[in-house]
């Protein structure tokens, strides 16, 4: 979960949040605050070279514990590189709380 203020899904782009909030839903049905990774690619242009790889695979690493990923912006490249390595995008309206965007998870992503 994108965050800047632990309240909200980080309005923009995923790979500019200060902060990824990690879920687990629990065996009672409950979600549960995981682990708080902050981002130190924030604000970091998506340039770069074979020694300096983009800001993608970095991002991915941060997340790559996940299976579905919440966003209220992704590109389309950065959309397909996630799902090709296994994550699910969802894509959300501005201004969704966490709360809200884990009851979307629970409708899209943990359905059998």
């Amino acid at each position: 979960m994108p965050t800047d203020d632990g309240e909200t899904v980080k309005l923009g782009h995923f790979g500019d949040a200060k902060y990824y909030y990690h879920y687990v839903k629990e065996a009672n049905g409950e979600w549960s605050l995981r682990r708080i990774v902050e981002n130190p690619y924030t604000g970091q242009h998506e340039h770069g070279d074979e020694e300096e790889p983009t800001k993608r695979p970095r991002i991915y690493e941060l997340n790559k514990e996940c299976t579905c990923i919440v966003a209220t912006a992704f590109g389309p490249g950065g959309q397909q590189f996630m799902e090709e390595r296994g994550l699910r995008v969802v894509k959300v309206k501005p201004r969704t709380t966490i709360k809200e965007a884990l009851r979307i998870i629970d409708e899209l992503c943990t359905q059998a």
